[in-house]
């Protein structure tokens, strides 16, 4: 593998950490098992997002959707490199997680709050996305 394919696959296991667990931070106040969000940059924001209708589709708290989808992206990033397959799902998942945030993000405006944890994962997921496009 070249350097720059691991420095690739390194970059996106970082930011599908980071955007996991940012979201499973979510997940637990949804829950109520962490009783407040600390919300660095947006005050309250977090917790008005996080408490909003649409953080909940089908009665899920949108933060343990959004942890399964980058823990399941984090771990077919761990799949060796020529397993075509895996490559293909991390497409199919990269594209969705951008679309999604995307989505979320407009839910915000709407709402006229907005949650810094989400915004990084909006922020983040076109360069995760690239940096999967990239390994192929």
């Amino acid at each position: 593998m070249s350097n720059d394919a691991t420095l690739s696959r390194a970059l996106a296991i970082a930011l599908a950490l980071a955007s996991a667990a940012s979201m499973l931070y979510i997940g637990l106040y949804q829950s109520r098992v962490v009783g407040r969000l600390w919300c660095p940059l947006l005050g309250g924001g977090c917790q008005t997002v996080a408490d909003a209708p649409f953080a909940r589709p089908h009665g899920i708290p949108d933060g343990y959707i959004g942890a399964a989808l980058y823990g399941l992206i984090l771990m077919l990033l761990l799949v060796p490199r020529q397993k075509h397959w895996a490559w293909i799902a991390l497409v199919a998942l990269g594209v969705f997680a951008t679309y999604a945030n995307i989505k979320g993000v407009y839910d915000m405006a709407k709402l006229g709050a907005f949650c810094t944890y989400c915004v990084f994962a909006t922020a983040t997921a076109p360069l995760l996305l690239w940096l999967i496009w990239r390994l192929h």
